[in-house]
C-alpha cells in the first residue's frame, strides 16, 4: 500500500488482504481430535447435530455447554438451523445482546428469507432496515416493501439497479416483473441502460443482448444503430442520424470510443461531429475531456497546444492535471512541469508525491538547495518517494517504526480482560478458522490504538502472525512494522532463498504484498496461495523447473506454493538482469507489458520517472510496496538495510 496517504493507505492494503486476495479457503481445518478436551469435543459434536437438522439432539449436548467461552456460537447456530418466524423474538433478543456483526448478519439474512417465505413482510424491518451487500437479499427485502403496499419506493430500488447492469439473482425476479407491470422499467429503461453500457469497455454480448430485446419496439432501429457503433465508432457521421434516439449522447459516446481506439483519429473528426449533431459547448467539452485523456495516456506528443489550451476550459479536471504533470514528467519538460504543478488543488498538492516532482523540477532547473530543502519535507512519511530521497542524499531510511515491547500482557489476563480473544483462541483450536477471523476483525475494531498494540503482539507471540498483521491493519496501526512485516515459515522461505538465489526479503515482500501473507488467499481472477499465482503459472514453472504440481487445490499448499512463486521470481530476475523493479511489474502485469511501458525514445528514463508513469494505479502502487517492503523485511532480518540497488537506481528504464 502506498504509504503517503492515510486513506489511499488504509484501502490499499485492505485491498491487498481482502479484495485483491479474498480469502476462500476452508471455513474449518483439520484437527487433531484426541487432542481437544471433552468440552471441545463436546461442542463440535453439537455443531454437527444442528447442522444435520438434529436441533433437539443438539439441544441436549448444549444444555451442559453453559459456561463454555463458545457458548453465544451454540446459542446462533441453534437459531439459524431451526429458522422459524415463530422465533422473531428470540432472535431480537440475539441481536441485541450479541457484539459480533458477523454472526448477527447471518442470522438477519436468514430470518429476512424466513419472514419474506411465511409472509410476515411487514416483520421484516424488526430484524433488519439498513440494505445487505448482497443484491438478492435486498431485493427479498424490497419485494416485501411492495407487498406491504410502499410500491413506489420498492420499484425504484429495481429500477435504480436494473440500470447497473448486473447479474440478477432469482430473488429479484418478483420485484422486477411488478416493476415491469407498473412501468418503472419500460422498453425506455432499456434503451437507456443500452446508452449507458454504450461507453464501457468489453461489453459487447450486453450491448447486443440488449439490443435484440428491443427488436419489435420503437426503439429497435436506435438499438442496432448503437450496437453497430459500439463497435465502429469511426462511422458515426455516416451511420447516426438524427432518428436515433438521444442521438446527441450516442455521438458524445462514439468520440469516446474513438479516442480509446485512436485519439488523434478522434480529435479530427470532432469538429464534424459537433457541427453535424449541433453538440452543446458542455457537450463539446465533455468530448474535449475524453481525447485529452486518451492522447495522454496514448503519449501523442503532436497536440500539445491544443491540449493544453482545451484542458484549462474544463470545469473539472484535477484528475487530468496530475495526468498532465505525468505527461511533463515522462517528457522530462522541467518548465512545464512546474507550469502544471501549480494547476494542482491545495489539497493535492500537500501530497508528498508532488513535493517531490515540485523538487525535482528545482533540481533539474540547477537550483540546488531549493531541491534539497524541499525534498526533505517528504521524510516525515513512509513511501517511495521518502525512501528515494534517502537514496539520493545518502540519509538515514524513513522507516518510522513504533516500537512495540514484545511482552506487554500477559495471555491469561488478556483472556480474562477480551472475551473476544477466549474465543478467537477457542475457535483456533476446534478449527473454525473463518469464525475466528471475523471474531477478530470485530473485535479488534472495538479496542483504543494502545489495545490494538497489546492484541497484536499476543498474536504474534503466539504465531498467528497473519492475526497479528490484521490487528495492524483493522486498527490502522502502521508504524508497528514488525507486527505488519511477520516472517511465518521462515526456515522455508530460507530453504527457498538458497535454491533460487532470489533474497528471502523478496520473497517475503512479495508474498505480503499479494496475500498478506494468507495461505488460503484466493483472488477474484483465480491467483491463489501466499505469492497469489495463477494455475497457468504454476504450470509453466512446474515445467520449468521439475517442481510437483498436477491440480490448482496445490496451490494452498504454503511449501508448494512459495516453491512456484519463488522459482518464477528466479525466472523473471534472470530475464531482467536481477532487475526486482522490472521483475516486480512482470510479476503484477506480466512481462509483456514491462517491454510495452519501456520508454521508446533510445535514452531510458530514470527509475522514479519511469515508476510514476506506469499506467495502472495498482501496478504502480505494487512495486512501490515491494521495494519498500522489501527493505523493512530486511531490516528485521538484522540486514543492512538497501532500498535501491545501485544498478537498479542508475538503470535507464
Amino acid at each position: 500500500m502506498v504509504e503517503h496517504s492515510m486513506n489511499i493507505k488504509l484501502f490499499l492494503e485492505f485491498l491487498a488482504f481482502s479484495a485483491a486476495a479474498v480469502i476462500a479457503g476452508p471455513a474449518e481445518a483439520r484437527v487433531d481430535y484426541d487432542s481437544l478436551s471433552l468440552q471441545q469435543r463436546t461442542y463440535l459434536k453439537t455443531v454437527g447435530l444442528y447442522k444435520s437438522g438434529k436441533a433437539g439432539e443438539a439441544r441436549i449436548l448444549a444444555a451442559g455447554l453453559q459456561n463454555y467461552v463458545l457458548r453465544p456460537y451454540l446459542d446462533y447456530y441453534d437459531l439459524y438451523f431451526d429458522a422459524r418466524s415463530s422465533r422473531l423474538q428470540e432472535v431480537q433478543n440475539y441481536i441485541s445482546s450479541s457484539r459480533n456483526d458477523g454472526l448477527i448478519s447471518d442470522l438477519q439474512a436468514k430470518y429476512v428469507r424466513t419472514l419474506y417465505k411465511d409472509g410476515r413482510y411487514q416483520d421484516i424491518p424488526k430484524i433488519r432496515k439498513k440494505p445487505f451487500r448482497h443484491l438478492g437479499l435486498n431485493c427479498v427485502m424490497n419485494s416485501a416493501l411492495y407487498r406491504s403496499g410502499n410500491k413506489s419506493a420498492a420499484t425504484e430500488f429495481m429500477r435504480k439497479e436494473y440500470m447497473k447492469g448486473g447479474e440478477m439473482p432469482s430473488e429479484c425476479s418478483y420485484l422486477m416483473q411488478q416493476s415491469w407491470n407498473d412501468g418503472v422499467i419500460s422498453y425506455r429503461t432499456e434503451y437507456s441502460k443500452l446508452l449507458k453500457k454504450f461507453t464501457v469497455r468489453r461489453q459487447d454480448a450486453v450491448i447486443g443482448a440488449l439490443a435484440k430485446r428491443l427488436n419489435g419496439t420503437s426503439y429497435a432501429s436506435s438499438a442496432k444503430t448503437v450496437a453497430y457503433l459500439y463497435s465502429h465508432p469511426e462511422d458515426v457521421l455516416g451511420r447516426l442520424g438524427r432518428n436515433v434516439h438521444d442521438y446527441k449522447q450516442v455521438a458524445v459516446g462514439t468520440v469516446l470510443l474513438m479516442a480509446r481506439k485512436n485519439a488523434d483519429r478522434a480529435l479530427s473528426m470532432l469538429p464534424q461531429v459537433v457541427k453535424t449533431f449541433e453538440l452543446s459547448r458542455e457537450q463539446e467539452n465533455e468530448c474535449n475531456g475524453y481525447i485529452i485523456r486518451h492522447l495522454m495516456q496514448q503519449k501523442r506528443f503532436d497536440h500539445m497546444s491544443w491540449l493544453d489550451r482545451n484542458l484549462l476550459k474544463l470545469k473539472h479536471p484535477d484528475d487530468l492535471i496530475q495526468n498532465r504533470v505525468k505527461l511533463a514528467i515522462w517528457q522530462e519538460n522541467w518548465k512545464d512541469l512546474d507550469v502544471w504543478l501549480k494547476r494542482l488543488s491545495p489539497k493535492e498538492a500537500k501530497e508528498s508525491k508532488w513535493i517531490y516532482w515540485r523538487a525535482f523540477a528545482l533540481e533539474k532547473q540547477g537550483r540546488a538547495k531549493e531541491a534539497r530543502d524541499m525534498y526533505l519535507r517528504v521524510l516525515n512519511e513512509r513511501n517511495f518517494y521518502s525512501f528515494m530521497v534517502s537514496q539520493k542524499y545518502s540519509i538515514p531510511w524513513p522507516f518510522l517504526e513504533q516500537k512495540v515491547f514484545m511482552s506487554p500482557m500477559d495471555e491469561k489476563k488478556a483472556l480474562s480482560k477480551w472475551t473476544e480473544f477466549a474465543r478467537v483462541k477457542e475457535l483456533l483450536a476446534v478449527g473454525d478458522i473463518s469464525n475466528a477471523g471475523r471474531e477478530w476483525y470485530h473485535f479488534i475494531n472495538r479496542l483504543t490504538p494502545n489495545e490494538v498494540a497489546q492484541a497484536g503482539v499476543l498474536a504474534y507471540n503466539r504465531g498467528w502472525y497473519d492475526y497479528s498483521l490484521k490487528a495492524c491493519i483493522y486498527g490502522k496501526a502502521w508504524n508497528l512494522l514488525q507486527l505488519r512485516f511477520p516472517m511465518p515459515m521462515r526456515s522455508y522461505y530460507q530453504k527457498m532463498s538458497r535454491d533460487t538465489g532470489v533474497s528471502e526479503s523478496f520473497l517475503y515482500a512479495i508474498s505480503r504484498q499479494e496475500s498478506a501473507l494468507n495461505p488460503s488467499a484466493v483472488s477474484p481472477v483465480g491467483a491463489k496461495g501466499m505469492m497469489q499465482l495463477m494455475p497457468a503459472t504454476a504450470s509453466m514453472v512446474s515445467k520449468k523447473y521439475s517442481i510437483p504440481y498436477s491440480r490448482e487445490s496445490q496451490l494452498l499448499d504454503p511449501e508448494t506454493n512459495i516453491s512456484l512463486g519463488a522459482h518464477y521470481l528466479e525466472h523473471l530476475l534472470s530475464g531482467y538482469d536481477n532487475n526486482r523493479v522490472l521483475a516486480a511489474v512482470a510479476y503484477n502485469a506480466g512481462p509483456h507489458r514491462v517491454e510495452a511501458w519501456k520508454s521508446k525514445d533510445g535514452v531510458g528514463k530514470s527509475v522514479d520517472v519511469w515508476v510514476e508513469n506506469i499506467p495502472f494505479n495498482e501496478t504502480r502502487n505494487y512495486v512501490q510496496n515491494v521495494i519498500i517492503f522489501d527493505a523493512i523485511y530486511q531490516k528485521y532480518m538484522k540486514k543492512e538495510p538497501y532500498f535501491l540497488t545501485e544498478k537498479e537506481f542508475r538503470y535507464k528504464y
